[in-house]
């Protein structure tokens, strides 16, 4: 990263608020591509915060180094900056970071460590972009990397029989689901084709969550999906949960919230209540493996 310098080896005209600002909105247009699915433009924004945190360290240092000129009869001029006894900017007040976070970004001086910590951090933010399109719930936290219970795995198994398809899953999801095709965030199914018995734990966030929502309701009744366990919120009021209740035939709410699982992490549950929604002909089984987990409800069978 090149960084413009002045005479002196200070950064020149370099506004410390203000590019401590840029690095922080950064950080939402990291989540903002990462919601777009933009995996390269994730790289590009975190590459760009990273070269932002590099300069703002070298900036300080320079300072450090070297904090004013000599003034006529007066020694140094003092700097603004790190003049503590004039109430100026310093690290930790004043729109400043602390000494711990400058002390992380000076770790970005050093070329190797550079490459090292931006692969790394650019390799996480691309999962996060991943995690945000599959079958994770959205936690009510920020975090979506949250999955199925084992439980609810096998009292679906137990109904559908197999699972065929598990259009918004991962390799990690699916060790669990264990269904004999998925469709990731890096191949959307959504375009694509469902076909069998359906597992399905939707990406929470909009307008993804309505969308797989209709492609089911679409796929039962084009006939190509038999039968299919869905879970999402108990959001009844909104127009994706009509979608998918409309071709359910039967409905589970849990007592109480469904405790997600995440790898490394303790179990929790998300601030609202789940429901699963079940299509196809087996209702009595779907009501005798899912009735343990909480209230069954049944669809009213319309006249012909």
């Amino acid at each position: 990263m090149k960084i413009a310098r002045g005479s002196k080896g200070t950064l020149a005209q370099y506004d410390p608020q203000r590019a401590v600002k840029q690095i922080d909105a950064l950080g939402g247009v990291i989540k903002a591509y990462g919601r777009a699915k933009d995996a390269k433009k994730v790289r590009e924004a975190v590459e760009d915060k990273l070269a932002r945190q590099c300069e703002f360290a070298a900036w300080w240092d320079a300072q450090e180094k070297d904090p004013g000129e000599p003034g006529p009869g007066r020694g140094k001029k003092k700097n603004p900056v790190l003049d503590r006894r004039r109430g100026f900017p310093r690290l930790g007040r004043d729109g400043l970071p602390d000494k711990q976070t400058v002390s992380k970004w000076r770790r970005l001086l050093d070329p190797k460590k550079y490459e090292e910590i931006a692969e790394r951090t650019i390799t996480r933010a691309i999962k996060i972009v991943e995690f945000e399109t599959t079958a994770h719930v959205g936690h009510n936290s920020g975090e979506n990397e949250w999955y199925t219970p084992k439980e609810y795995i096998e009292a679906a198994r137990a109904v559908l029989g197999e699972i065929d398809l598990d259009p918004a899953s991962s390799d990690a999801a699916n060790r669990v689901v264990k269904a004999a095709q998925i469709f990731s965030a890096e191949e959307s199914g959504l375009p694509e084709r469902w076909d069998g018995r359906v597992w399905m734990n939707p990406p929470y966030s909009q307008p993804l969550i309505t969308q797989f929502c209709e492609k089911l309701a679409e796929s039962v009744r084009a006939g190509t999906v038999t039968a299919a366990c869905v879970l999402v919120n108990n959001a009844t009021e909104t127009q994706w949960f009509r979608a998918i209740a409309e071709v359910a035939s039967a409905i589970c709410f849990p007592t109480g919230r469904v405790r997600f699982w995440q790898p490394g992490k303790e179990s929790a549950a998300p601030l609202q209540g789940q429901a699963v929604v079940y299509v196809g002909p087996s209702v009595a089984n779907f009501a005798e493996n899912f009735s343990g987990f909480g209230l069954v409800w049944f669809a009213q069978i319309k006249s012909p």
